[in-house]
């Protein structure tokens, strides 16, 4: 595989070695989206990555989305990958439009739009689904295996038994299908196939995410998470590339327990959903998901983090503004994580360097703010004493 280093940013190559970071994928420690201009690394003593999802819900909503797509194509500073969760067909799908205005990896759950109200999901046009999702280069697709009748029966105490869109699917198709275990599990082998024929990593998505921190790491969220481990190591067995995804609502001190269980005894890439800190911040859930996000990342638990918008809970669908704020709070958090990861290195960077606190050339001093009264005007006079 030549030049992996390249991929990784430059703080990253004075951390990690080239032959560290093949060790890494060797062990399924770190893993390579395949984008359509670029790959991204993610994992173990790498910097976290961000995932930013769009959808398209109602057809008639295409362009404002494709819109938001070419937007986000001019950020600055954007999302290392992407997911398209779309659950309508159209023409162009918008993973595409992802691939060529932006071309980082995206991703997706196949079955969003293979799912039918009244008869649930043919075995055949998902599979069909997932091949031409792979063969059009879709790097990354999310799979909901611990759906299970047993689990749903465990989830009727909660105060909402099932949040997950996907995994929520996956149970109705079993109830109106009378099948005994998740199509998922059915379709296992030939999911692998397609997976290691496209190099298509399969992230382990999560069922039984607690909505509320009321709920969380009760018996229900603790039996998916063996269970998906257990499916991991079974793909990783298979050759089959794997992240996982988890948590949903849990307290600062929740994370830290939900981290020590999921790592306790083998470590795969992964990307929480928040963690989500307080149920009491509706409509700010840009800030309580970068809190969350900072927590679990400190912790050891999270490598890929979303970048939520404020409208998370609110039923609203977010403009680009709101999805800007979003992936810039996600990105402070990356920088702010950086920092530990990577305190040597920036330490030694900014040796010599002289700003003030708006990052500028100790020239510039004396802002509206502090005026003549501004602490650089002392920090000049440092230099002479």
């Amino acid at each position: 595989m030549k030049n992996i280093h390249d991929s990784l940013s430059y703080l990253e190559k004075k951390n990690i070695t080239e032959k560290e970071v093949l060790a890494g994928l060797g062990k399924n420690e770190i893993v390579m989206f395949r984008g359509k201009k670029t790959n991204v690394l993610a994992g173990k003593f790498l910097a976290p990555r961000v995932n930013t999802s769009i959808g398209l819900s109602n057809i008639n909503s295409y362009f404002s989305e494709v819109e938001k797509i070419k937007k986000i194509g001019e950020f600055q500073d954007g999302p290392d990958i992407m997911m398209d969760l779309s659950i309508v067909d159209c023409q162009i799908p918008l993973y595409k439009i992802i691939q060529e205005e932006i071309g980082c990896p995206v991703g997706t759950i196949p079955y969003y739009m293979c799912f039918n109200e009244e008869k649930g999901i043919d075995d055949k046009k998902l599979l069909e689904k997932i091949e031409n999702l792979a063969s059009e280069g879709i790097s990354f697709m999310t799979m909901h295996f611990t759906g299970s009748s047993e689990l749903l029966k465990k989830s009727k105490h909660r105060r909402i038994p099932v949040i997950s869109r996907g995994g929520s699917i996956i149970l109705r198709d079993m109830l109106l299908n009378n099948r005994k275990e998740n199509i998922l599990l059915t379709l296992m082998e030939d999911i692998i196939r397609i997976s290691k024929k496209y190099e298509v990593i399969l992230s382990i998505g999560t069922t039984f995410r607690p909505s509320s921190i009321y709920d969380a790491l009760d018996d229900v969220q603790m039996e998916e998470l063996k269970l998906q481990k257990e499916i991991a190591k079974y793909l990783m067995k298979n050759g089959v590339k794997v992240i996982m995804e988890g948590v949903g609502h849990l307290n600062l001190k929740q994370i830290e327990s939900y981290t020590e269980k999921m790592r306790d005894d083998i470590y795969i890439p992964f990307m929480p959903l928040g963690p989500i800190p307080t149920d009491r911040a509706i409509g700010a859930d840009n800030i309580s998901n970068a809190i969350g996000a900072a927590f679990m990342i400190y912790q050891g638990g999270a490598d890929i983090i979303n970048s939520v918008t404020k409208e998370e809970h609110t039923g609203g669908i977010p403009n680009i503004n709101s999805i800007e704020d979003a992936i810039k709070s996600a990105k402070v958090v990356v920088k702010a994580i950086e920092e530990v990861k990577f305190y040597a290195a920036l330490s030694n960077e900014k040796v010599g360097t002289y700003v003030n606190c708006m990052n500028k050339k100790s020239e510039t001093i004396g802002c509206s703010r502090c005026s003549f009264e501004c602490p650089f005007k002392l920090n000049e006079q440092l230099v002479d004493i």
